[in-house]
């Protein structure tokens, strides 16, 4: 009996050990964090409107930048290799497949203008970012708990490489809230459409308080055996060829829009979107159910049934405006026309200040907290007064 009380006891040091351990080592990471100062994004302003489709034409290329095939020993979720995964995709009319595994940039050696992507973080609470374009890996992550700064952090070091940032599936698992996105800066895209729910109301936090985030509408393929999975959601870029870097210019410039399909079929398309003074003219090839103007904090401010043309005269009071449009079960989001100076957008490449008197204390703070997680360790191991004795003879020596 006593041998298995010793027996049970030690599995239980062990297991507190370990779960120490594993708590010591995030905690290491948390001594990188930044405080930013958290200057909101000032509403749109200006007489001019930005229209993203100014030089759309009919020339379309439909994308998916968000799949996964198997990759790291199969422990990642991934059920098909990447060849399976190109192909399911060029063999359904797709012209841009990219995959995006984890941290790893794969290449499609038969397509020679292929864009890389890869979806970054390895965080319990899913903040990840869908990286396209990307020449190198970043590993740089908070793995527990992620407050906007460290957001904003994770953001801010990725925008040192090069690749176009998305906040990928912000809803799945409520990673990112509408709070955050009056404050983020340094991203393009937010992933509007895909498999883990669909987040327009993240999207329209993020514009009703100034930031010109795109939209991306993706699979985030997994396994195309499960419903659901594949030719869900895809993005349809205007671009005058299939060229790398033409179409990454169209997707910053906001020339392409997003679709969302359960049936996996593609019915409507955009004919064009005009803006003249402020008066948006919106043309489809087929009559869509409806076709909504949505402006500031997701307000339909006018709507149409059964029309493939419509139009919306844009307020004063009206910082942006986007168009939703219905046909069946397809849904078609186009990126917003937004009110500016007439010169420029808001700078997605200016980040917030960092904070260095809060910065100093936070880490003061996990530096504290490291030196306890040690102590504990230390002390269920029967090693506390060693250690002890081990650094005072250390301070005797250096006298």
């Amino acid at each position: 009996m006593k041998i298995l009380f010793k027996i049970i006891l030690k599995s239980i040091k062990f297991l507190i050990t370990l779960i120490l351990l594993i708590l010591l080592l995030v905690n290491f990471q948390y001594l990188r964090t930044e405080i930013f100062y958290k200057d909101s994004n000032n509403k749109f302003e200006g007489d001019s409107f930005y229209n993203p489709y100014k030089n759309f034409t009919k020339n379309t290329y439909r994308a998916n930048f968000h799949a996964h095939s198997i990759a790291w020993k199969k422990v990642t979720n991934g059920h098909q290799t990447s060849t399976e995964v190109y192909n399911n995709y060029k063999s359904n009319g797709y012209d841009v497949a990219s995959l995006s595994n984890y941290h790893h940039i794969s290449i499609d050696s038969t397509e020679s203008e292929y864009i890389p992507a890869y979806e970054h973080g390895y965080n319990i609470k899913k903040c990840h970012y869908l990286i396209i374009g990307a020449d190198k890996v970043s590993y740089f992550d908070f793995s527990l708990f992620q407050s906007f700064h460290h957001k904003q952090q994770v953001i801010k070091k990725l925008s040192e490489r090069d690749g176009l940032i998305t906040v990928a599936h912000p809803k799945f698992n409520n990673a990112f809230s509408k709070e955050d996105m009056k404050f983020l800066k340094g991203y393009d895209f937010i992933e509007v459409f895909t498999l883990y729910r669909s987040s327009p109301e993240i999207w329209d936090a993020a514009l009703s308080n100034g930031y010109p985030a795109w939209l991306m509408a993706n699979d985030d393929y997994h396994d195309i055996n499960k419903p659901g999975q594949f030719m869900v959601s895809w993005t349809r870029i205007s671009s005058k060829e299939k060229n790398k870097e033409q179409l990454l210019e169209a997707l910053k410039s906001g020339c392409f829009y997003g679709v969302r399909n359960e049936q996996h079929a593609e019915i409507n398309e955009l004919d064009s979107c005009i803006v003249n003074g402020n008066k948006i003219s919106i043309s489809f090839k087929l009559k869509a159910d409806s076709i909504k103007f949505i402006g500031d904090n997701g307000i339909v401010r006018k709507a149409y049934s059964n029309q493939d043309t419509a139009s919306y005269n844009i307020l004063r009071d009206d910082s942006y405006i986007r168009v939703e449009a219905k046909t069946g079960e397809e849904i078609i989001n186009l990126n917003p026309v937004i009110r500016y100076d007439g010169i420029s957008l808001p700078d997605k490449n200016s980040l917030p200040e960092v904070n260095h008197l809060l910065t100093f204390l936070t880490r003061i703070l996990f530096f504290i907290s490291g030196i306890i997680l040690l102590a504990l360790i230390l002390l269920i191991n029967g090693k506390f007064q060693s250690s002890l004795r081990f650094i005072g003879s250390l301070f005797k020596k250096s006298r």
